[in-house]
């Protein structure tokens, strides 16, 4: 897909991933293009799913978010589910009730990954207590946990949510 943007495109994606609020004249102002030409390629755009959604960039720490983990999952191996991998189940299930029960943390991500482990998750929590809670006393609930391994962020040095939009940028040609 990234081969079928051409440069007025990739100079939309950048302008929007810099600021998703710029209004479409200023946009086009800065690209020196028309703002139908802007308005018509943002339409393109969303239909075809590259933008998927405009959002906001937030400071967690300003939200009461004062730690940072990203917990690794073994997870026992078993078929599928349906049309979804026992992998796949446990990360929804472990999303959801993180998102509906009181004293958990928030799962900003959750992803399947290769290697020792089988999923990888960006888990925010307000107080200790929830990540505590999470680990020790959360996950040992669910029988298909194996094992876990949890890193705590001390401090990001850098953290960038803009692609590369250029075809040198992301190292190929």
């Amino acid at each position: 897909m990234f081969d079928m943007l051409d440069e007025l495109d990739r100079a939309i994606l950048h302008s929007l991933a810099l600021n998703a609020r710029a209004p479409l004249s200023e946009i086009a102002r800065r690209l020196s293009a028309a703002r139908t030409t802007i308005s018509e390629r943002l339409e393109r755009l969303e239909r075809e799913g590259v933008i998927k959604g405009y959002r906001v960039d937030v400071d967690y720490s300003k939200l009461g978010y004062r730690y940072l983990a990203f917990v690794l999952v073994k997870v026992r191996r078993g078929g599928l589910r349906g049309d979804k991998s026992n992998q796949e189940v446990l990360a929804e299930k472990i999303v959801s009730d993180c998102s509906a029960r009181e004293g958990l943390p928030w799962v900003e991500e959750a992803h399947i990954i290769t290697g020792e482990y089988d999923l990888l998750l960006k888990v925010r929590a307000r107080e200790w207590e929830e990540l505590t809670n999470f680990l020790i006393r959360y996950m040992p609930e669910h029988q298909d946990v194996v094992q876990t391994h949890t890193m705590l962020v001390l401090k990001a040095v850098h953290e960038d949510h803009s692609p590369p939009l250029t075809a040198g940028a992301s190292g190929k040609k």
